[in-house]
């Protein structure tokens, strides 16, 4: 109804449309489980800096390998963390680390999971938590950036590290990283003295720095994946050790001739090519993400063509602004991305009971073939209203 004009002006009737927006998901909220000094046991809670959790969960102690990866990842650009204290232990045990991860599991949102205390672990002990964590970040269409168990007092040599990799059969998912070696990192307490740590902690931070100021597509890595407050890491290794380390999909720190440490290495522990790089994985689980949660409103829509019209044009409305901030190969939208949804992606029983399909294709920067994902909801069924 147009508005009752009573005086001069210019006026303007908005008049809502049947579009709905898709709206980016995050990319970089972090879940880290471990022991700290004090706070609540097996409970989620949400810290947006490390004086927030100082306040929560107490300072840096060598006992406790998780603060140090909580300040590390704020000191690498991380901005949004859930933390689970598990019940405190003389050293880590499997069962509080997997107490813990069924806490985290509580969390709506949830991009990366950490946990480096399995650092500490014996081999079967860390595989148990493996599993459960692995679990997790499919559950949340989340990265798990996985720790490996300690030798000794030190990490894996890269040569047995490989072999490890190789033996575990349950790691090669495509959302598992390794990241090698541990780095050293500098108490604030002590001008003289570094204490090493797993890296997960301080990649998560570098992962939400890169997705900020360049996109969750883009690799990182290279020379502008700088690990910031890293004094130095466990062991330079030699190009022919990180050549190892590459072929087993294991990602590598150095050090450049810069002096800056860096990440060196970009893979997922997945055999299949197609999910071999982590940013076109977290690419694919963006935008699943996105797609899901921006398109649960088909749920109260018949299933009919003009239903798949509007989901067409909300995902290729969300698509195009991907494609405008250069998240796609290609120099035009035809060579980034599309999207099906109807006749060609529906079966006659689908459309009957209310299943919607939508298909979409993306190019990735690296490697440029499309990959093709579909994602399902759920309308009315025909004959219901």
């Amino acid at each position: 109804m147009a508005p009752h004009i009573s005086y001069p002006g210019v006026y303007i009737e908005e008049i809502p449309s049947g579009m709905k927006k898709i709206r980016f998901v995050p990319t970089s909220i972090t879940g880290i489980v471990g022991s700290f000094v004090k706070g609540p046991l097996n409970v989620a809670k949400r810290v947006k800096s490390w004086k927030e959790c100082t306040h929560i969960f107490g300072e840096l102690n060598k006992k406790h390998l998780a603060s140090y990866s909580v300040k590390q990842f704020f000191d690498n650009g991380g901005t949004t963390l859930w933390v689970v204290r598990t019940q405190p232990q003389i050293s880590p045990t499997a069962p509080a680390l997997i107490q813990g991860v069924h806490a985290l599991a509580k969390v709506q949102s949830l991009n990366i999971v950490v946990i480096p205390e399995t650092h500490q672990l014996e081999t079967r002990a860390a595989s148990i938590v493996y599993r459960e964590a692995i679990s997790l970040a499919e559950q949340h269409q989340a990265m798990y950036i996985l720790d490996p168990p300690y030798q000794g007092r030190n990490s894996m040599p890269s040569a047995k590290m490989t072999s490890w990799v190789a033996r575990q059969k349950t790691l090669g998912h495509s959302q598992v990283v390794i990241y090698a070696p541990s780095v050293q990192v500098r108490d604030p307490r002590t001008a003289k003295h570094t204490t090493r740590i797993p890296a997960s902690g301080t990649i998560a931070g570098l992962w939400a720095r890169i997705d900020h100021t360049r996109g969750v597509w883009k690799a990182p890595a290279g020379t502008e994946a700088t690990l910031r407050k890293v004094q130095s890491l466990e062991r330079q290794m030699t190009t022919q050790e990180m050549e190892g380390l590459t072929n087993k999909n294991i990602n590598a720190l150095r050090r450049l001739p810069s002096n800056n440490i860096v990440t060196w290495g970009s893979r997922t522990l997945s055999s299949d090519p197609e999910w071999k790089y982590i940013p076109v994985r977290r690419m694919a689980l963006f935008i699943e993400s996105s797609v899901q949660r921006g398109t649960q409103w088909v749920v109260f829509e018949p299933n009919n063509e003009a239903l798949w019209a509007n989901i067409r044009q909300s995902v290729e409305n969300f698509l195009q602004g991907l494609f405008r901030k250069g998240a796609f190969a290609g120099s035009k939208p035809a060579e980034a991305y599309f999207v099906k949804c109807g006749h060609d992606t529906m079966s006659a029983n689908d459309r009957q009971i209310g299943k919607v399909n939508i298909i979409i294709g993306f190019a990735p920067l690296k490697p440029a073939e499309f990959m093709i994902l579909t994602i399902q909801q759920e309308a009315q069924a025909l004959g219901k209203s």
